[in-house]
């Protein structure tokens, strides 16, 4: 019985989860902490959608947007900034929300493992770095132009860009 292309979708959240660790590894090439990052960020819009619109903090200015993370503590927490995006991290230097750490091997098992049941999850991994590569480093480190730019308009429909990835790369093959 052959799968229908509905079937082959990808859920929102791990969309997200791809791709913000996509955004984060193309800011740092850092794999292990991008991981933690996307499903530290997946799970933080899921709740903020869960529990309704929520207001964004007073940023402080960094000055010009920098890939690098500049500490700062709150209450003994740490904060990091990606661009203009604050997330807390734990003593250890994972991505954290509440006192959870999102660690690597969370978001192979809640994200990759869903990922691979559809597509071979280095192809969509592929995919979704090659796919963040294509803006720019000002909309890669704004958190609003980041899910306004990049997330919004694949949200719903990943699965055709990983699925068009694999198709170039075989005709690619073949020739």
């Amino acid at each position: 019985m052959k799968e229908s292309r509905e079937s082959r979708r990808l859920g929102r959240f791990q969309v997200m989860a791809l791709l913000q660790a996509a955004r984060y590894y193309v800011l740092t090439g850092d794999l292990n902490k991008a991981k933690s990052f996307g499903l530290n960020r997946a799970i933080f819009y899921a709740w903020a959608k869960h529990y309704g619109k929520f207001k964004t903090p007073k940023q402080k200015k960094i000055g010009r947007p920098v890939p690098t993370q500049l500490p700062e503590k709150h209450h003994e927490k740490t904060m990091v900034y990606i661009g203009n995006e604050g997330v807390f991290v734990s003593p250890r230097g994972w991505f954290i929300i509440g006192d959870k750490e999102q660690l690597p091997q969370d978001f192979d098992r809640n994200i990759a493992t869903r990922i691979n049941s559809l597509f071979p999850f280095n192809e969509a991994w592929k995919a979704a770095v090659d796919y963040v590569k294509a803006f720019s480093k000002e909309v890669l480190l704004d958190q609003q132009k980041f899910f306004e730019r990049v997330y919004k308009p694949v949200r719903d429909k990943f699965h055709a860009i990983i699925e068009r990835k694999r198709k170039t790369s075989l005709e690619n093959f073949l020739k």
